[in-house]
């Protein structure tokens, strides 16, 4: 089975891109318009610049919040492949974790950051002992998607 949530991914991107457009051409509207030059129900100029900043940055820190990671996960060869990178601004690192299908020792399925995420922890059978991969953030996927993760992994551990 694979997973590949692209489509998901440039949809969220251009969100972000059309929801900052949009806040930037409101504060100019509001910093160059004369309607707003007066007061207005007790509210002036630099109270809306104050409070729609506020709102977008809310909005913001609720995405950054979220953690999105674009998510490819592959299971038809011999081995599972699961490839992600967070969508956050600033963090374009492209990580990859590649396990042999005997492996695969066991998963954890985790609620993170004020239970605004879901998160995927693999572990890995190695002559060591188990190696724990670090979380991966599957928030951005869909109902669906997430129980076809988690039907397939339920399957090979």
């Amino acid at each position: 089975m694979v997973i590949d949530i692209r489509r998901t991914a440039i949809r969220m991107r251009l969100r972000g891109l059309i929801t900052a457009v949009i806040f930037t051409c409101l504060i100019i509207l509001i910093l160059l318009a004369d309607v707003f030059e007066e007061v207005h129900f007790g509210i002036s100029r630099s109270y809306l610049v104050i409070f729609f900043s506020a709102i977008y940055l809310i909005v913001i820190l609720y995405i950054y919040l979220k953690d999105y990671h674009y998510i490819y996960f592959n299971d038809e060869s011999n081995k599972i492949l699961l490839r992600y990178y967070s969508m956050r601004p600033f963090s374009q690192a492209k990580r990859s974790i590649e396990i042999p299908k005997g492996n695969l020792s066991k998963y954890e399925n985790r609620t993170g950051t004020f239970g605004l995420n879901d998160k995927i922890v693999l572990y890995q059978k190695v002559k060591a002992g188990v190696y724990k991969y670090p979380p991966v953030s599957i928030t951005a996927l869909s109902p669906q998607e997430k129980n076809q993760l988690i039907q397939a992994l339920n399957k090979l551990v």
